[in-house]
């Protein structure tokens, strides 16, 4: 209801095929955010893009309750079909989450179904579960977060190292090497205990 209360309020048509990826854009960009995703979804990767089965149920009770209609669209691509609202609703999600799907389709929902299948694909979840070759496999939508941490992470750090002086401590390197020869029989042995080697 959300995605299709922010298409009609920015007239983008929102066809069977965009309404998933759009909306789990939105719920990556919530939890980029610091935010939970809102959607409720359990999201897979099917080969295609993002799916869960509930979006289909959600969509027939959506349209047996008449808040919106489905009608074909012989322009849209793969002869798509354009779900819209027939009447206005309330936003039906908080204020920060409508925000953000709002965002979404102004955003993307003006490309097409196949640049939004691309797109998807693009994110750290579903790059993870294709190279793996996890279809129907759940998607870990916190991996994003960890990715940027971790890049931001990296990125301070680099920037530490480029800022501090090089460092020459010559005999440093010989000191490592005497001290390794003088354990390396208490390395080994220790080793060979925690292997179980005898």
């Amino acid at each position: 209801m959300a995605v299709l209360k922010a298409g009609r309020e920015l007239h983008v048509e929102i066809t069977g095929a965009k309404l998933a990826p759009l909306l789990y854009l939105a719920d990556l960009d919530a939890i980029e955010s610091g935010r939970t995703r809102f959607s409720g979804a359990a999201w897979r990767w099917d080969g295609h893009g993002p799916y869960d089965h509930t979006l289909i149920r959600a969509a027939e009770w959506i349209l047996e309750n008449e808040p919106a209609e489905r009608r074909d669209s012989a322009d849209m691509e793969y002869g798509s079909y354009v779900f819209s609202l027939t009447t206005d609703i309330d936003d039906p999600l908080s204020p920060v989450d409508m925000d953000c799907v709002r965002a979404m389709i102004q955003l993307h929902g003006g490309r097409s179904e196949a640049d939004l299948s691309d797109l998807s694909h693009e994110t750290a979840p579903i790059a993870e579960a294709y190279a793996a070759g996890e279809r129907g496999a759940l998607l870990d939508l916190n991996r994003t977060r960890r990715r940027r941490q971790a890049d931001a992470l990296r990125e301070r750090f680099r920037a530490r190292r480029e800022a501090r002086p090089p460092q020459d401590d010559p005999g440093v390197g010989d000191a490592l090497r005497s001290e390794f020869l003088e354990t390396r029989d208490s390395l080994r042995r220790a080793n060979a205990k925690i292997l179980g080697d005898r």
